[in-house]
């Protein structure tokens, strides 16, 4: 669940490990999503929840593509996110949150077990738009109680779902490499979706993506019930839209400044 342009970003990093094998990362270093904020006062970022000033709202960015697991080259995933928001939600001195989400979506399943952990929420989660939030971003932000985007362009949408598979039989070819696989006689099914679209047959892993995609409308339907103006017909074809668009779809409910959705939060 992902917006294709944001998706071909990543394109020279997965080249450059397919073409040199060798390459090394650098030592993962935890991202620094959280900070705590009191009204517009920004505080130091901070690693124990239980030290915030009383009243403090917690601030938590999402941005790059959105995983289940933290990344070896990346933000951290939404595990470790959601996580933090439990956490949030357990103590008295955070009066609410804002996830700040600057992305073009990512991992069905890691959009799925942030917006469980949203749904747990026992005070108010609000999501600020900082320019980018689509597919699973904006899956994201629809389960929180209200979407503030930063400016009239920012970008907002793309809910829809696809796949993409990879034909490695020629580069493979081209190496000297011929890979034989042996299936056990009862496995007559395994991997069968994604040979069938090999062979030019996508129906199989079409219902796939029907399923999950179904899954993701349905989500934003009843997150954002009588908020949405149109049917699904009209925003859930994957179309991106600027945010004054969105806001008379009822995909968000307010165009404003960062300080200004903090002091939403009352």
């Amino acid at each position: 669940m992902i917006e294709e342009s944001f998706a071909l970003n990543y394109l020279p990093l997965v080249t450059s490990f397919l073409t040199d094998p060798k390459r090394q990362s650098s030592p993962r270093e935890p991202e620094n999503f959280l900070s705590i904020h009191n009204g517009s006062d920004s505080r130091n970022i901070i690693k124990e929840l239980r030290d915030a000033p009383s009243g403090s709202i917690a601030v938590v960015s999402i941005s790059g593509a959105i995983t289940k697991h933290d990344q070896e080259c990346g933000p951290d995933g939404m595990q470790s996110k959601a996580a933090i928001m439990r956490e949030c939600f357990s103590l008295d001195n955070i009066k609410g949150m804002v996830l700040k989400i600057d992305s073009g979506g990512g991992e069905g399943t890691a959009m799925r077990l942030m917006s469980e952990a949203i749904s747990d929420r026992n005070k108010p989660v609000v999501a600020f738009i900082d320019d980018f939030s689509c597919s699973a971003a904006y899956g994201i932000a629809s389960g929180c109680d209200y979407i503030v985007a930063n400016s009239e362009v920012a970008q907002v949408g793309s809910i829809g779902t696809y796949l993409t598979i990879a034909d490695y039989e020629k580069y493979y070819e081209q190496k000297g490499i011929r890979l034989v696989e042996i299936y056990a006689s009862l496995s007559k099914d395994k991997n069968k979706d994604y040979f069938e679209a090999l062979n030019g047959n996508l129906e199989p892993l079409r219902k796939v993506a029907d399923k999950f995609n179904e899954m993701f409308i349905s989500s934003i339907e009843k997150n954002r019930d009588g908020k949405l103006t149109a049917s699904r017909e009209v925003w859930g074809t994957g179309k991106v839209y600027f945010a004054e668009e969105a806001l008379k779809l009822g995909l968000i409910d307010e165009i404003n400044s960062f300080s200004n959705t903090l002091n939403i939060i009352v």
